[in-house]
């Protein structure tokens, strides 16, 4: 397993997931070498194109939210820990009238974060990361003019290694959270509901 699927399919993945880059390269190099052909013609194809916009900002889109969401992933674990290591003797009660320290101390207690983005999700820093490679598979399709190429390939299987280790990490989290089944009912994976 470790030589198979770590050492081997994740860095052949790793090369198909940069595909993007190489196509878009490919289709300009094929542009700079032909536009002596286009430029007598009059007909040139354009360097950037609306679906580059696009592309980009829900790279950056993406971009932010991982960040955001790791941040937050990681200031509750933080807190949680230093939380519990003072509460420990019964100093955990519930205020009477402030609902938002309630409802982090249910959150320290439950064990896992539930606000936020993960109050949207529950797994925003997972989602960002597919829609991240997505807008860069976006980038190929921008320059080659295909919907479908090879090089989208690899964010599909990058998508169905996260499913997997998605799935890996709820069963994980079952197991140790007994109220992470009332989130799942709650809170999508991935998806935000509308």
């Amino acid at each position: 397993f470790n030589f198979g699927f770590i050492s081997l399919f994740q860095n052949i993945l790793l090369l198909y997931i940069a595909a993007p880059a190489f196509v878009a390269w490919s289709v300009g190099m094929r542009r700079k070498v032909c536009d002596h052909d286009e430029s007598e013609s009059g007909s040139s194809a354009p360097d950037v194109c609306f679906l580059d916009f696009i592309a980009a900002t829900l790279f950056l889109v993406a971009l932010v939210m991982e960040t955001v969401a790791d941040n937050q992933q990681y200031t509750f674990q933080a807190k949680k820990y230093a939380w519990r290591s003072t509460n420990n003797n019964g100093g955990n009660k519930l205020h009477e009238d402030d609902k938002m320290i309630n409802d982090t101390i249910r959150q320290y207690s439950d064990g896992f974060c539930q606000s936020r983005l993960f109050g949207i999700v529950r797994k925003p820093n997972y989602a960002a990361e597919q829609l991240l490679w997505f807008s860069y598979y976006l980038f190929s399709v921008a320059a080659s003019g295909d919907y479908f190429n090879w090089s989208g390939g690899g964010f599909v299987l990058l998508a169905i290694l996260f499913q997997g280790s998605g799935w890996l990490t709820e069963k994980i989290s079952i197991s140790k959270y007994p109220k992470y089944r009332d989130y799942q009912k709650r809170v999508p994976s991935y998806v935000p509901r509308i």
